[in-house]
């Protein structure tokens, strides 16, 4: 509530100065000085009106004892002659018969006396919410703005306990933020909801909180609902279970209507358990999800929930999507068995199978965290994408942002640091390589060498004749004895390239062989 002027009128000094110092205390509002009776009050309207809508207060308070016109005669006038200003009455008798009066009368809202600073900035808040909008509707510089029904409203259950579905609900609200959409998550699982524990978040506020309240305006949501690091704002379950019996389906009906208001996604996680709050929220929904895996057990209460759902008249099966978690493609079951078995309409989105990638944000509670490279991720947020929360074709985010960057840069250093070593280790293994060539070499040598001496051929020729030119002989020698011939041949060890330069390593091999000469008659 921002720059929200207002006038009152009340003839009691002792009660116009407590409305101004509570009226000086809301945020953003502007009050002027209170003026002592009816008259005084239409004709500084009637002056401002002159000049034009923008120059007229957005509040009103009147006080139920202002003379010498009634109240609710005040009222009744400024509605009609000044229907862009909201009016609150102020009264000490809140009755019924007061308020329906007022109503009638053009009201937009009754405070108390003595004044209650919440309820008259409640009521301050809703009556300039409405003479705003109905100054967007008179100014001929603006566009009317047409009718919406709100925001769009998701509902995500489960067939049964541990089929994932509080992790779809929040990787859905996750992809919304994503796409640049206000979002808001909200944990429906009254008795068990896990949403907070997921998300590493303790807050003493929940959804029981605004079981009670009539009027849920902007300004209570934002006392009940916790604004997360990752972008969707969070209406939790209660820390105490059996407070989920406060919130009835009434109330989670106006909860949830006072949320699409203001947010253009709404996920609602409504567990496993259906009661009648939940129910409200997959009977409203857009799009109620129902989130199974592919077993035997989980289709079969995927199967019960559809058929209690249609008992009950919440949901017909035909307008029930349902999201198979934890799919692999050697399942027995595949989705279009699910699809007969259950007579709903199966996302074509399926979510693979794949635990290890969320164990560690799981057990961290950070599931906010969950790499861009993860199958499940991008098989939600691609689910997130057919049933139209995100742009079409919306995909996983780059990790081009700041903390990718970051992550980039590090990844780029460590390669950088470890080339060196990378190209040592490919040195030692390549020179290990001519090393064992060159002994190879050399036996071969000394084997031919061995065979030609026993004739009485040239046994060096015969050593260098198979020889690669980048490899000379370096030592050569010949032994006769016991009518064998010996032979040894050296050959240096390059280099990494052989012919350029040589290790001061000479390596030998040796043979030997009969001497057919000697023995020869």
């Amino acid at each position: 509530m921002t720059g929200v002027r207002i006038l009152s009128g009340t003839p009691d000094p002792d009660t116009a100065r407590a409305l101004t110092g509570v009226l000086h205390q809301l945020p953003g509002a502007e009050p002027g000085p209170a003026l002592p009776d009816s008259t005084t009050l239409l004709d500084v309207l009637a002056r401002a009106a002159e000049t034009g809508v923008d120059e007229l207060p957005e509040v009103v308070v009147v006080h139920d004892r202002i003379t010498p016109v009634p109240a609710l005669e005040v009222i009744r006038e400024i509605a009609l002659r000044f229907p862009a200003v909201g009016v609150i009455l102020l009264t000490a008798d809140p009755s019924p018969a007061v308020l329906s009066g007022a109503m009638d009368a053009g009201a937009r809202g009754v405070a108390g006396v003595p004044l209650s600073y919440d309820e008259l900035g409640t009521r301050v808040e809703a009556a300039a919410a409405w003479a705003a909008g109905v100054r967007r509707h008179l100014s001929p510089r603006q566009p009317a703005l047409p009718a919406v029904p709100g925001g769009r409203l998701v509902a995500v259950a489960g067939a049964k306990g541990g089929v994932g579905t509080t992790v779809v609900a929040v990787q859905l609200a996750l992809a919304a933020r994503a796409a640049g959409k206000s979002t808001a998550l909200v944990d429906l699982d009254l008795q068990g909801g896990d949403v907070a524990s997921y998300l590493d978040v303790q807050f003493r506020r929940s959804v029981a909180d605004l079981a009670d309240i009539a009027d849920v305006t902007t300004r209570v949501l934002q006392d009940a609902m916790y604004a997360h690091e990752s972008g969707p704002a969070l209406l939790l379950a209660p820390g105490e279970g059996e407070r989920g019996e406060e919130v009835t389906d009434r109330a989670a009906r106006h909860v949830l209507h006072a949320l699409r208001q203001r947010y253009e996604v709404v996920v609602v996680d409504c567990g496993t358990q259906m009661t009648g709050a939940n129910a409200v929220a997959v009977e409203t929904a857009d799009t109620a999800l129902l989130v199974t895996t592919p077993d035997v057990v989980a289709v079969r209460a995927a199967k019960r929930m559809v058929r209690m759902w249609d008992r009950l008249q919440i949901r017909k099966p035909q307008d029930v999507v349902v999201a198979v978690n934890r799919h692999t493609r050697g399942s027995e079951i595949q989705p279009s068995l699910i699809a007969r078995i259950t007579g709903t309409r199966i996302a074509s989105a399926v979510v693979p199978a794949a635990f290890r990638e969320l164990q560690a944000v799981v057990d961290a509670g950070r599931l906010q965290d969950l790499d861009n490279r993860s199958t499940v991720k991008q098989g939600v947020w691609t689910l997130a994408a057919e049933i139209g929360l995100t742009g079409p074709g919306q995909a996983v985010p780059s990790r081009r942002g700041r903390r990718g960057r970051g992550e980039q840069g590090q990844v780029v250093l460590e390669t950088l640091g470890m080339t060196p070593l990378i190209l040592l280790v490919l040195v030692l293994v390549w020179q290990a390589v001519l090393t064992g060539y060159t002994f190879t070499l050399a036996g071969h040598a000394a084997d031919r060498a061995a065979r030609a001496a026993a004739v009485g051929e040239d046994a060096r020729a015969a050593a260098a004749e198979d020889l690669p030119g980048a490899w000379g002989i370096e030592d050569f020698g010949t032994t006769g004895t016991d009518g064998m011939v010996g032979v040894t041949v050296g050959l240096k060890v390059p280099v990494l390239f052989p012919g350029a330069i040589d290790f001061p390593l000479t390596v030998h091999g040796h043979a030997s062989a009969v001497d057919e000469e000697a023995a020869a008659p």
